[in-house]
């Protein structure tokens, strides 16, 4: 029983460690411009949007493809 105690302390502490060693990404206080996709209208923020004259689509759809 106290092996497992030990074993499940350990276990969240090497796992507490891994995440704190990430820096989060910058937040800004205004935000992010949000664009529409020219194909299917969805807004998403301008950096998840892929820009083709002018216009934007969204990157990660298939079916939002220019």
């Amino acid at each position: 029983m106290l092996a497992l105690v030990v074993w499940w302390l350990v276990k969240g502490f090497s796992r507490g460690k891994v995440g704190s060693a990430e820096v989060p990404p910058e937040r800004s206080v205004r935000g992010e411009d949000m664009v529409a996709c020219a194909r299917c209208g969805v807004n998403l923020p301008r950096s998840d949007a892929r820009e083709d004259a002018g216009r934007f689509y969204c990157v990660n759809n298939p079916h939002c493809r220019p």
